[in-house]
């Protein structure tokens, strides 16, 4: 990551401490979660599923933890969602996350970084890239990074060679795009079955995602962790449209007591709260 971009994230990413990892349900957040153990130590302890429930090993240390890939309102989280409802809008100074850097908002929404977490946490820490094309290629297909590179509309084109080459220093991944078609990035989703989901049963986490393919791939253990979470809260999940051209609505005139946010639109609205 370029030296300039990386000054402003929170201080808190460069700390040797330990903490706890909050993983979600998706590759995003797992891949995300095997990364920092690799580089910083720090373990997925805690398990948000689908902003319904969060769970917890015996192993989790009761102290701060660090949500990864989902927008936290108030705590530490790696993050990729727009989460400013116009630019006088509120956030979490916490969050490590290039589109509050950007301060983008439904106002300028297009202009976001759509692209992973995974792809943040990567340049942050300096990690060098896979050698493999095949492996570039499955880093651009998660959360759907390549696809700004295809965009018909030339503001998630431009966003996308933004973050890519002039904010993450990744110009190797963009020019792996100028090789590839785009259906070629789809057949490897489905080939590793990338957009698959994490899910509890009995308190043990499962996935139909390809994780001993993966596993070769990357030469990283993709092991889900195999004890058991326990129950530590619940959450009440809410969705709302918002007016069209109309940005004048902060998040707090919506609920002041949101866990997490995420415009997944610019005209909607996702948000949970804490009621357990």
């Amino acid at each position: 990551m370029k030296l300039n971009i990386k000054e402003k994230f929170p201080e808190w990413v460069h700390d040797t401490k330990y903490y706890d990892l909050i993983l979600s349900n998706d590759l995003d957040s797992f891949f995300s979660c095997q990364l920092l153990e690799m580089v910083k130590g720090w373990k997925p302890n805690y398990f948000n599923y689908n902003f319904s429930a969060m769970g917890l090993t015996e192993f989790a240390d009761g102290n701060e933890n660090i949500g990864v890939d989902f927008s936290l309102c108030n705590s530490k989280c790696f993050d990729n969602h727009v989460v400013m409802m116009n630019s006088n809008d509120d956030y979490n100074y916490q969050s490590a996350n290039f589109n509050i850097i950007d301060e983008i908002s439904r106002e300028n929404y297009f202009s976001k970084y759509c692209g992973s977490t995974l792809l943040t946490i990567w340049s942050l820490y300096d990690v060098p890239l896979p050698a493999t094309e095949e492996a570039k290629m499955i880093l651009l297909c998660i959360d759907s990074t390549f696809k700004g590179f295809y965009s018909g509309y030339p503001l998630p084109k431009k966003a996308n060679r933004k973050y890519l080459v002039d904010y993450m220093d990744f110009p190797e991944l963009y020019e792996c795009l100028q090789r590839h078609k785009q259906y070629e990035f789809s057949n490897l989703i489905s080939k590793y079955n990338l957009a698959g989901k994490i899910s509890l049963k009995k308190g043990f986490l499962h996935t139909d995602i390809d994780l001993e393919a993966l596993r070769k791939v990357f030469n990283l253990p993709f092991l889900l962790p195999e004890n058991k979470f326990y129950k530590k809260e619940e959450y009440e999940n809410n969705a709302m449209s918002l007016p069209k051209g109309n940005y004048s609505w902060s998040k707090d005139d919506i609920s002041e007591e949101m866990y997490s946010v995420a415009l997944t639109r610019r005209d909607y609205l996702n948000y949970s709260i804490r009621i357990d």
